[in-house]
C-alpha cells in the first residue's frame, strides 16, 4: 500500500517528537532505535524509513527542540510586548523546571548529549543555536546589536544552566530556591 505524502509528513512529525521526549527523558545513550520507535508506536523498520540512523533522529529532535523555543520566543514577544522577558523567565523556571522531563526544554536537556555528537551534529546545532540567541535578542534593551547578542546568550546560559542544575537535586525546597536565586540573576541581567 502506498501512502500519500502527507501521511509520511505526519508520521515523520510524529516519530520526530516522539524521539524529542524519548532523548530528553533517556538521553542519547539511554534508548535505541526500538525504544524510539516504540515511543512512537511504529516499528523499527518504520523509523528507518524516515530517519537512516540514531544519530539522525537524535540531530533532528535536538534542532527541532531549538526550533521550538525559537518560535515559542518569538510567540511570546509578540504576546507580551516589552514585558516578554519576565514572562520568558518566570515560565523557564517555573513550568519548564517543573514539568516532566519528556516536556522539558531541548535546550537545557538535550545540550548535555550535543556535547558528543558528530562534528555535523554541533554545527547545525551551534547554526540553530545561533538562531535562538539572535530571537531573544530581538526583544532586549542594549545600546547596540552585539551587546543585546551577549545578552541573549548570558540569559541563555542562565537560565539552561540554572534549569539542568536545579533538576539535578533532590530537594523541592532546595529546587526552588536554585531558582528564585537565578530568577533575580536573569531579571538584573535585562
Amino acid at each position: 500500500m502506498r501512502y500519500h505524502a502527507e501521511h509520511k509528513q505526519e508520521a515523520k512529525t510524529k516519530l520526530l517528537e516522539a524521539a524529542g521526549r524519548g532523548f530528553r527523558r533517556l538521553g542519547y545513550g539511554g534508548i535505541g532505535v526500538d525504544g524510539l520507535a516504540k515511543e512512537a508506536g511504529v516499528t523499527s523498520g518504520a523509523f528507518y524509513g524516515h530517519f537512516k540512523s540514531k544519530d539522525a533522529a537524535f540531530e533532528a529532535a535536538a534542532l527541532a527542540g531549538l526550533d521550538d523555543l525559537r518560535t515559542g520566543t518569538a510567540s511570546l514577544q509578540q504576546q507580551m510586548g516589552a514585558r516578554w522577558a519576565e514572562a520568558f523567565i518566570a515560565f523557564y523556571l517555573g513550568e519548564r523546571l517543573h514539568c516532566i522531563l519528556d516536556s522539558s526544554c531541548g535546550l537545557q536537556s538535550l545540550t548535555p548529549d550535543v556535547t558528543r555528537a558528530s562534528e555535523e551534529t554541533k554545527a547545525a546545532y551551534g547554526t540553530a543555536l545561533e538562531r535562538v540567541a539572535q530571537q531573544i535578542a530581538k526583544g532586549l534593551q542594549g545600546s547596540t546589536d552585539e551587546a543585546r547578542l551577549q545578552k541573549a546568550w548570558s540569559l541563555m546560559a542562565i537560565l539552561s544552566g540554572g534549569v539542568t542544575m536545579a533538576r539535578s537535586v533532590g530537594s523541592r525546597e532546595a529546587r526552588d530556591a536554585i531558582a528564585a536565586h537565578l530568577k533575580q540573576a536573569a531579571l538584573a541581567l535585562l
